[in-house]
């Protein structure tokens, strides 16, 4: 025998009919089906019509009181971001610099500074409802961003977009999320600078830092002549990458009590990492406590090259006494936290043009590769970084693939079957 048909989660009833009471107000009940259970709801009116009318404001109320609206087929895409985004706040495996991530990526910048036209989602595909959002309409906004010259936005649009859409599917609006459609990004041939190609030119690119550091000209930038005298932070920052393979943020990061060089084996503990908040620290920068991951809080031996740096950089804070409350091997002149993008720039122009395909992160890749080639160990290798073996194996090492032992079904072949000649 059937029973009653449940009624439909997130759904109300049929109301009452206004009853009238003892004290002459009039009554109006309507029950609501949610994923508890069915909850009623009940409204007073002075008449039969100003009790309807009140519950049928209840009820409006009622649908945009959770947390956050219902998702609909209707639902624009912006909306849904923002659904995202609250759903990272109330992960805690989401760090504020993963969110504002995020973001930085969905939102129109309000900083007047910024330019209006860069593509993010909430400009470019914002307005979609849902029921709009197809793999062909996606793939062409992704296709677009490439052509465009931007594949690294491309991707992490991809990424952004998969997240929002899957919110859609867990609400049953979609059976299948869109972005499972668009193409594939097809995987770049080109050579690994600062792998193995390029390790012998550490010397001279270590050499030509100081010698900008010290004011003279270096291809691509001229000589100091005025000004703020050049900052030699990027002197120092080449020689800690160099000789432990830490992340670019890290280095920025490290306290002087993260550093012992009186050791009989000098080491630097690394503890914590740097992040953009928004609104908050320098230009939104501060220090986290914590490495990027779980493998990255780790003590790293230092290289003969390395202590002697890190002996001149502390020298050099001995002899400024410039505030620095956190005691960072690297403040900023005010003591805050160095601000990543503004030390990209200075490392720019140290690097001039005979090395700009050098960045913070290729000598951190330049680590991995010569330690697994020293010992043709890549669990060695991640240690050093801070990374997974497959992290390591698969973005930092340069390994040339190693073919099976095929020397003796060629010599065969070559010299037939007979004994050899």
């Amino acid at each position: 025998m059937g029973g009653r048909i449940p009624k439909p989660i997130g759904t109300f009833g049929e109301p009452s009919k206004p009853k009238r009471q003892r004290n002459g107000r009039y009554r109006i009940t309507v029950r609501y089906y949610g994923p508890g259970g069915a909850q009623q709801i009940e409204r007073m009116g002075l008449t039969a019509d100003d009790a309807r009318n009140r519950l049928a404001e209840a009820m409006r109320d009622f649908r945009a009181q959770p947390m956050r609206e219902r998702i609909t087929r209707n639902t624009k895409l912006i909306a849904l971001a923002e659904e995202l985004l609250e759903e990272l706040r109330a992960d805690d495996a989401y760090t504020e610099g993963n969110i504002e991530d995020y973001r930085r990526e969905i939102y129109v910048s309000t900083d007047r500074r910024a330019n209006k036209a860069t593509v993010k989602i909430e400009n470019s595909l914002g307005n979609l409802q849902v029921w709009q959002a197809t793999s062909g309409e996606l793939d062409r906004h992704l296709k677009r961003l490439t052509a465009l010259g931007l594949r690294r936005k491309a991707k992490q649009h991809k990424i952004i977009l998969r997240a929002m859409l899957q919110i859609a599917v867990r609400h049953g609006v979609i059976d299948v999320n869109p972005v499972d459609g668009v193409s594939p990004f097809t995987r770049r041939r080109t050579l690994a600078r600062g792998k193995v190609h390029d390790l012998a030119s550490l010397p001279e690119f270590r050499a030509q830092v100081r010698a900008w550091a010290r004011g003279e000209a270096v291809p691509g930038t001229p000589a100091y002549v005025s000004g703020p005298a050049r900052d030699w932070t990027v002197v120092w920052v080449v020689d800690l990458i160099t000789g432990t393979g830490m992340r670019p943020h890290e280095a920025l990061a490290v306290l002087l009590d993260d550093i012992d060089l009186d050791a009989t084996e000098p080491y630097l503990d690394v503890t914590g990492t740097l992040v953009e908040v928004k609104g908050s620290g320098a230009g939104g920068w501060v220090r986290k406590p914590a490495p990027k991951t779980d493998n990255g809080w780790r003590r790293i031996r230092l290289p003969d090259y390395t202590v002697e740096s890190l002996r001149a950089a502390i020298k050099d804070l001995e002899v400024v006494r410039q505030p620095n409350p956190m005691g960072l091997l690297f403040p900023a002149r005010n003591g805050s936290v160095r601000n990543p993008n503004n030390f990209g720039r200075i490392w720019r122009a140290a690097r001039g043009e005979n090395f700009a395909w050098v960045t913070p992160r290729t000598f951190r890749k330049g680590v991995a590769t010569t330690v697994d080639h020293a010992y043709g160990d890549p669990e060695r290798a991640a240690r050093q970084l801070g990374n997974t073996r497959e992290v390591a194996a698969t973005h930092y090492i340069d390994r040339p693939e190693t073919v099976p032992d095929n020397r003796a079904v060629l010599e065969t072949w070559a010299r037939g079957d007979g004994a050899k000649t």
